[in-house]
């Protein structure tokens, strides 16, 4: 029974790590995309969020300005590279604010119902089929050493 608790608690864990590392760092857009762009770069105002989140007047400025360049031909990296060179630091994002800019959207109600309830769905059918994967090794592996 112990074991099976712990089996399934690793499971659970993982499965969230990497449902969640999957969510806040992989880039879903195309770079050639406002949103795209916008992934790798932080609000400019004084909230935690990742500009791709943002919907207020100071990220709506800068993704403005992200879909003229595009539009005039710029690529992700020299668009970035004008933000980083013109902005600073304001414009930098380190994967403790990507995980502060998440988390802050979604405890301020920023994302619908549906959507975390899907994740929560996900997250607990691979648990179960990971959960179920390990605890049949764990049956075999018990089995083996009894038998020799």
């Amino acid at each position: 029974m112990k074991l099976k608790l712990s089996l399934f608690l690793l499971s659970f864990v993982l499965v969230f790590i990497f449902m969640s590392g999957k969510f806040i760092f992989l880039n879903k857009a195309n770079d050639s995309t406002v949103m795209g762009v916008s992934h790798s770069l932080a609000c400019p105002c004084e909230c935690p969020m990742v500009l791709e989140d943002c919907h207020m007047s100071c990220g709506l400025e800068w993704k403005d300005l992200i879909g003229s360049q595009l539009m005039a031909g710029m690529a992700k990296p020299q668009i970035e590279a004008y933000f980083y060179k013109r902005y600073g630091t304001e414009a930098l994002l380190t994967p403790a604010q990507r995980l502060a800019g998440k988390w802050y959207e979604v405890t301020r109600g920023g994302y619908p119902l549906k959507d975390i309830v899907l994740f929560g769905l996900i997250v607990m059918v691979w648990t179960a089929l990971l959960y179920l994967l390990m605890v049949m090794l764990a049956e075999k592996l018990t089995a083996k050493s009894k038998a020799a």
